[in-house]
């Protein structure tokens, strides 16, 4: 239920990463713009993070700690962390992440101005960390954008998204599509942005004003189930969006094939490479089962 009195809550997903929520919640507490209700759900961490959130819980004017029973994984545990909010405005942000004090201001303005916009999303940096590149992500493009557009230029046959988990999106949007499907695991939150963009706008602030954990993890190694992940995500919106115009689909998964092929065959030499002969059979078994689904 929607309360009259929040418009903008927050919901961080949180799993094993302590130290990351401190800092998460700090930033959160420095905002020049207030969240109206922040909301962290942790996902069965081994280690329950209730004393990060006891510090911080008293700076929030409205402050929920939801902590799972079981593991429900990352679509299930943002789904059941989206249930819970009550804002007009939703944001969703990661745990072990750092904002920019103006961040929930100018998301928020984003949608206030462009209300058509089913979410906004903004540049990215990453948090300078001993052994690992800092970077900033600002992407190419307009602060608004038809959804289509956005779809067609910058997430069609693509194997990489400039929209992470962090977005800010209207509840009215979330209600038409959720849940964040399970079978796409870390690339739900790709899929719902995709399926936003069939009845909804993009509005973007083109300023890092997240930057992101950058610690090295096991989900950044190279895996061919995400390629896999990938390729299934981006056929099924592919009949979403042209479903209708027979030729244009038609077209556009012909297009796809191609970009796949192309795809698993760098992916393949990078795992050469590297010295990766399991990771190379494993590439060459994919391909052929991907090109024998595209003749049939």
């Amino acid at each position: 239920m929607v309360s009259g009195d929040i418009k903008l809550s927050v919901c961080i997903t949180a799993y094993s990463r302590e130290k990351g929520l401190f800092r998460t919640l700090k930033s959160l507490s420095e905002q020049t713009r207030p969240p109206d209700e922040v909301i962290v759900s942790d996902d069965c961490s081994p280690d329950d993070p209730k004393d990060v959130v006891r510090q911080w819980s008293g700076s929030f004017r409205n402050f929920h700690y939801n902590r799972n029973r079981q593991n429900l994984n990352m679509p299930g545990n943002l789904n059941l962390a989206i249930s819970l909010a009550r804002g007009t405005y939703i944001a969703n942000l990661h745990d072990a992440d750092e904002f920019d004090p103006t961040l929930l201001e100018k998301w928020e303005h984003a949608l206030d101005v462009y209300t058509t916009a089913g979410f906004v999303f903004s540049g990215v940096g990453t948090i300078p960390q001993t052994g690992c590149i800092n970077r900033v992500d600002l992407h190419p493009v307009p602060p608004f954008m038809k959804g289509i557009e956005f779809f067609e230029k910058h997430i069609l046959h693509r194997f990489s998204s400039y929209v992470w988990g962090t977005v800010m999106a209207r509840r009215t949007a979330y209600e038409e599509l959720l849940p964040f499907d399970a079978k796409y695991g870390p690339y739900s939150d790709v899929d719902m942005w995709t399926r936003m963009c069939i009845n909804h706008d993009v509005a973007y602030v083109r300023e890092p004003l997240i930057l992101l954990d950058n610690s090295p993890s096991t989900w950044r190694n190279f895996n061919w189930q995400r390629i896999e992940i990938i390729r299934q995500m981006q056929r099924n919106n592919i009949r979403r969006f042209y479903a209708n115009t027979p030729e244009r689909f038609s077209f556009e998964m012909k297009r796809h094939n191609k970009v796949l092929i192309r795809e698993y065959l760098r992916r393949i030499l990078g795992r050469i490479r590297h010295g990766d002969i399991d990771g190379v059979l494993e590439g060459i078994s994919l391909l052929r089962r991907s090109r024998q689904s595209m003749i049939r």
